[in-house]
């Protein structure tokens, strides 16, 4: 028998249903609206990361079209409260990590289609300018900010997001930050390491300014990395751990069974957590005059310290992976435990033109 033939020659991200797909259907977290039912009592909620023109707008309009709405944080809080009521065309537009284009791209495309927004700035990331970045349609507009040296808002530009009322800024955490979980030796870092920005690991402690490993610190130990919103204790490498490393890259693996790793307390985790948490809400408010109502947790992770300490903070709701529930918010909700859906399941909203779920390739949750 000829076993080649028995191969399927459709490459996997293009067959009717990839094993992501299958794997979001069984869950049970979609809303119903993305299997062809209608939004019912639920408010969609959907999330961007970095975007570009054809991303942005061609959602918006299918938004417009279909005469869907899109609120901000103000008006989302009153829904937490019980004092409004989902509608069926009410939406609510996340734009994390208040990347430059929210205030290049994003705004002028949501005040051209009469719209609104929210964004969670990462106030530890944030610097200041001496002036405001050119938007779309003007002279030295940058379409590919994102990927720039300062790939985030300025506090002036968030300052005048503010002001303009178009996308309400809220936060993210203080630092977004991934931290060394465990002592098992993974590999070193060499100058042609890749990662996501937002994935290095942080180096510095609480109260210190952000320091995150980058491909500059050549033969620096990768260890397991967890959110820094997780329950981990922080691991710091032993600075002659990486001396020795320099003189003999062989050694590295074998490095951490003769220098003990220095792990933080119960109380420092604690703190450290407390700082993510709760003091971006009032840095945020001191540069842009909007005080946070909302929270989102960095990939969506948020661990027993953080619940406990987000119980008694004075946020309306806060975003965050779960295990069980609809990635919707529906009234009677608990308001802490809200997840979000990727922006592309905004082409399942009921509409002229919808798509339906198995129309969409690698749409995760």
């Amino acid at each position: 028998m000829d076993w080649s033939q028995l191969r399927n020659p459709v490459p996997r991200a293009e067959r009717r249903m990839s094993p992501r797909e299958r794997a979001t259907l069984l869950s049970g977290r979609l809303p119903a609206f993305c299997l062809g039912g209608p939004v019912g009592r639920s408010l969609p909620i959907f999330r961007f990361g970095r975007v570009n023109l054809m991303l942005l707008e061609s959602s918006l309009v299918y938004l417009l079209e279909n005469g869907y709405r899109c609120m901000g944080s103000d008006e989302f809080a009153a829904h937490i409260r019980g004092e409004e009521q989902p509608d069926g065309k009410s939406v609510l537009l996340c734009f994390d990590q208040a990347r430059a284009s929210v205030w290049t791209l994003v705004a002028p495309l949501l005040q051209r289609y009469g719209m609104r927004a929210v964004t969670f700035a990462i106030p530890g990331r944030i610097q200041h300018s001496t002036g405001l970045r050119p938007r779309w349609r003007e002279p030295g507009h940058d379409p590919d900010i994102d990927h720039s040296q300062n790939p985030f808002c300025s506090w002036e530009e968030l300052k005048a997001l503010c002001q303009e009322g178009v996308v309400d800024v809220e936060t993210m955490g203080w630092s977004h930050g991934r931290i060394f979980c465990d002592d098992k030796f993974e590999k070193l870092i060499l100058p042609e390491t890749h990662m996501e920005d937002l994935d290095w690991p942080m180096l510095s402690d609480p109260g210190e300014p952000l320091r995150f490993a980058s491909p500059s610190l050549v033969f620096h130990p990768l260890l397991p990395t967890r959110s820094r919103m997780s329950d981990a204790y922080k691991h710091d490498v032993d600075l002659s751990v990486i001396r020795r490393i320099k003189e003999d890259t062989n050694a590295a693996p074998y490095l951490f069974r003769q220098h003990l790793m220095q792990v933080e307390t119960t109380a420092e985790r604690d703190r450290a957590i407390a700082q993510e948490l709760l003091h971006p809400r009032d840095l945020v408010a001191e540069k842009t005059g909007n005080r946070p109502q909302l929270f989102c947790f960095p990939w969506g992770v948020c661990g027993k310290v953080a619940d406990r300490l987000l119980q008694d903070s004075s946020y309306a709701a806060a975003f965050r992976r779960c295990r069980r529930g609809a990635a919707a918010w529906r009234p009677g909700q608990d308001r802490y435990r809200i997840q979000r859906l990727n922006h592309e399941w905004i082409r399942c909203l009921p509409g002229s033109r919808r798509k339906l779920h198995w129309r969409l390739k690698d749409a995760g949750i």
